[in-house]
């Protein structure tokens, strides 16, 4: 299942589904959020990995991250959360290492609700 997106722009959130992919396809899917006029800047991001089964290896996570490097200050995103459903996503922890060495808002979750709520944090503190 190649790599999808979905912007809902009520949550001011962008879902990422799909099998985990290469970094090719994360420049193209990016390349294409950052395109569509649904998504603003200050969206969250959300990697849903429930549906993907062939995890990449610790590689493959560093060239992805550095494609979500290129392409953040551009997309603004308020936050980003990964949702997996394994305990232990050793993929899913390399990109969240890497992102905090970059210092940006970026975690990984096992529950859909506490990622959406993690996500959504700052906004509630601002209303």
């Amino acid at each position: 299942m190649p790599l999808a997106y979905v912007i809902d722009r009520d949550q001011r959130l962008v879902v990422i589904t799909g099998e985990y992919a290469e970094a090719s396809e994360w420049i193209d899917l990016l390349a294409r959020v950052l395109s569509d006029p649904r998504r603003q800047p200050g969206f969250a991001f959300l990697r849903d990995l429930r549906g993907a089964t062939t995890p990449v290896d610790t590689a493959t996570v560093i060239q992805i991250m550095a494609v979500v490097r290129k392409f953040w200050p551009h997309l603004q995103p308020s936050r980003a959360a990964i949702l997996t459903p394994i305990d232990v996503d050793a993929a899913a922890l390399v990109a969240v290492a890497v992102a905090d060495a970059e210092r940006l808002p970026f975690r990984v979750f096992k529950s859909y609700d506490e990622a959406i709520q993690w996500l959504h944090q700052d906004e509630s503190a601002d209303e």
